[in-house]
């Protein structure tokens, strides 16, 4: 049905900051990355019909020069302050309250500009540290949490359950309103949908923390020797102990995600 050319650049650096064989000394740094870019080619037409009836239900187009990471949208220019209507960004620029499909066009990209891993690894006289941390610079993000559970509140959901406060506080209630979401009014009843458009799209820079181990290894030491022990190691281990980010997300209600500690013990007799 055509063909995807995905085009990139990668690097590995890693670096020694101090090494000592007397004092049992070495400390290194790392940074890896990653930055690429992907686009569809050679489909034509072909694939006109499906796009069709991803419109109402994904953001994801299949089209000749687009991204498989590409977000495609209506534009929006936000809630108009007098009204409480959303106000849509038409493909010629001008502005309506009419929401068409037709407008759509990329809105974001969830490829970042640059990903990857840093960290260090440090040894010195039998104490060993080590501490690795994922980044993403630049990234664009469909914020499904803004769209399913506040501005797509059904209108039977808003008295039967408990609800995000953002689907109140920060709804417009009365002209002259600096909102960043509908009027209440407006909520969606259980037979229709919000529309997809560009005000869900938030800029993502996320640092974590995947990987961090604090461990000392006692050696020859003579109180070894009486309870018949060569070597003892004792570790501790944390596996994305944390996660910062600029955007404000739902995770792990489907696929729960973990922050681990763990602690360890290795003796050799």
């Amino acid at each position: 049905m055509g063909a995807q050319r995905t085009k990139g650049v990668s690097f590995n650096v890693v670096g020694t900051i101090g090494e000592n064989t007397e004092d049992r000394l070495n400390w290194s740094l790392s940074l890896n990355g990653r930055h690429q870019k992907q686009n569809y080619r050679n489909i034509g037409s072909s694939l006109e019909l499906l796009n069709d009836e991803l419109k109402s239900t994904s953001l994801t187009r299949y089209r000749d020069g687009g991204s498989p990471t590409d977000i495609w949208a209506v534009r929006s220019a936000g809630i108009d302050p007098m009204t409480g209507k959303e106000i849509y960004i038409k493909k010629d620029g001008s502005y309506t309250f009419d929401y068409d499909i037709n407008d759509e066009m990329v809105v974001g990209n969830t490829e970042p500009l640059l990903e990857g891993v840093f960290g260090t690894n440090l040894y010195y006289k039998g104490f060993s540290f080590s501490a690795y941390f994922r980044y993403r610079i630049d990234a664009d993000y469909f914020n499904t949490e803004l769209y399913n559970r506040i501005e797509n509140l059904k209108t039977t959901e808003m008295t039967s359950y408990n609800q995000d406060k953002r689907a109140l506080y920060d709804r417009w209630q009365q002209p002259g309103d600096q909102a960043q979401y509908k009027k209440i009014t407006e909520t969606v009843s259980d037979n229709e949908t919000a529309p997809m458009t560009s005000r869900y799209v938030q800029k993502e820079n996320t640092l974590s923390g995947e990987s961090i181990s604090l461990a000392y290894e006692f050696g020859e030491q003579k109180w070894l020797k009486k309870v018949f022990l060569k070597n003892m190691t004792i570790r501790a281990n944390m596996n994305d102990i944390f996660r910062c980010s600029t955007i404000k997300a739902e995770r792990g209600t489907s696929y729960p995600f973990a922050r681990t500690v763990s602690f360890s013990v290795n003796m050799t007799f």
